[in-house]
């Protein structure tokens, strides 16, 4: 889906599906199931439904809850001033990762009754309750109310320990419609160690990571359910996968004692490349290794937060293409940082270039979007946040957040173009939409 600021626009194609399944709403719909409460889930953009029908169904429901991520604001908000036209007495909550950064604005700027911020899983059914038997907010930890008049925002929950996140129950991914997405979700661990200056990712420097006992139990429990997928295969959420690469041998070499077989696509850094014993042992469960290779320029490379240098990516996809793995590699680049010069950028795409045709594998770069909640977004996002003008505000800064012309991208943009259609083996894909709102 595509959004207009105005009103929400439908681009409907049939080829058109989700990355992978949207994890947290199926997991707190069968929270709430195994506390006896009966759930709907209307999984619109799986479906690739208009959003004004879906606004309409949702109409016959007295709670309605939300989930959304920044670059899905704006049909919410289609969504909740539509509900608010139609019916007063309609609960509304939104969550999601939007909910977390702007709980209060959400508050003040919108008819909705309750925002729930961080880690929802202590909080669901403590908000159910409350709104079933009118109790006490208070009680409901990332809430975010009104109470005489103002606005009240509750301690958040504590982050969950790697021992509840094993014991989550399994998402309801039965609901999941068929073939609406390529991969299913699964997740290993939570959080990251890392605190890059572009990322968004909310729980940094609190890595919790599942057993690998306990993880390849939740393999064997999800697979039933890959059949609903394009793939018919998993997706590992977790920012990194291989934190612990010891961590994820043992899941292999589990999964192998166990006859446990999966494909999967996961996340790895640079450094994991050296490690030919992950890699080998890794092999056979793998459909593609996401690597933030990020940048080719070491002054780049320092100030986004990585600690490795441009040679390491060489020498690690080397590395992997020695273990025979490295067709499976698709390696992610970022440019257009606010300190990059177009001849910077023009040179980092010739080192990108001889990397695929060096290595025979796969590149992703893409275009610097500015994310809510990361270090880059706070340095450059000085005005107050209109949530009602959330993506003009967003195109104009974005517009903005570099000292490159439209005639530096365009000619960039060529470039890659002229270099793509020279690649014998592996792929580039360009990706450049600062001003477009996804749904994704």
């Amino acid at each position: 889906m595509k959004f207009t600021d105005e009103k929400p626009v439908q681009i409907k194609n049939s080829f058109i599906s989700r990355s992978s399944s949207p994890y947290n709403i199926y997991l707190l719909a069968s929270i709430m199931e195994n506390n006896g409460y009966e759930v709907d889930i209307k999984d619109w953009i799986s479906l690739n439904c208009d959003v004004e029908e879906a606004a309409k169904e949702l109409l016959e429901y007295d709670l309605v809850m939300i989930s959304c991520l920044s670059w899905s604001w704006p049909p919410v908000i289609f969504i909740i001033d539509y509900l608010r036209k139609k019916r007063n007495d309609q609960i509304i909550v939104v969550g999601g990762v939007q909910a977390s950064l702007f709980g209060v604005q959400i508050l003040e700027e919108f008819e909705v009754d309750y925002a729930v911020c961080g880690e929802a899983e202590r909080s669901i059914i403590p908000l159910i309750e409350t709104i079933e038997k009118k109790g006490d907010p208070r009680r409901v930890p990332g809430l975010v109310y009104k109470e005489n008049g103002a606005i009240i925002k509750n301690e958040l929950a504590s982050l969950l320990n790697p021992s509840e996140i094993g014991e989550l129950p399994l998402p309801l991914y039965e609901r999941l419609p068929k073939d609406s997405c390529n991969w299913l979700s699964i997740q290993s661990s939570r959080g990251c160690r890392n605190r890059c200056i572009y990322c968004s990712v909310p729980y940094h420097r609190s890595w919790r990571p599942l057993e690998p006992e306990k993880f390849v139990e939740k393999i064997i429990e999800y697979s039933p359910f890959l059949k609903r997928t394009l793939s018919g295969k998993f997706m590992i959420i977790d920012d990194n996968f291989t934190i612990n690469p010891e961590r994820s041998i043992a899941i292999a070499k589990l999964s192998k004692q166990k006859g446990v077989k999966f494909d999967a696509i996961w996340n790895a850094e640079v450094p994991d490349l050296y490690n030919s014993e992950l890699l080998s042992e890794m092999a056979p469960f793998t459909d593609g290794i996401l690597v933030g290779a990020e940048s080719f320029d070491a002054e780049t490379i320092i100030k986004i937060g990585k600690g490795y240098k441009p040679e390491d990516i060489v020498a690690g996809a080397l590395n992997a293409q020695k273990c025979g793995i490295s067709n499976k590699l698709i390696c992610s680049f970022i440019i257009g940082f606010p300190w990059q010069t177009k001849e910077m950028i023009i040179e980092e795409i010739n080192q990108i270039y001889d990397l695929v045709n060096l290595a025979d594998l796969n590149v992703i770069i893409n275009w610097l979007t500015l994310s809510p909640g990361s270090r880059l977004w706070a340095e450059k996002f000085k005005q107050p946040i209109k949530l009602r003008e959330f993506s003009k505000q967003f195109r104009r800064m974005q517009e903005n957040i570099n000292i490159l012309t439209n005639q530096d991208i365009e000619e960039i943009k060529m470039y890659i173009k002229l270099l793509q259609s020279n690649i014998e083996n592996g792929y580039y894909r360009f990706q450049h939409h600062p001003s477009i709102f996804y749904i994704v």
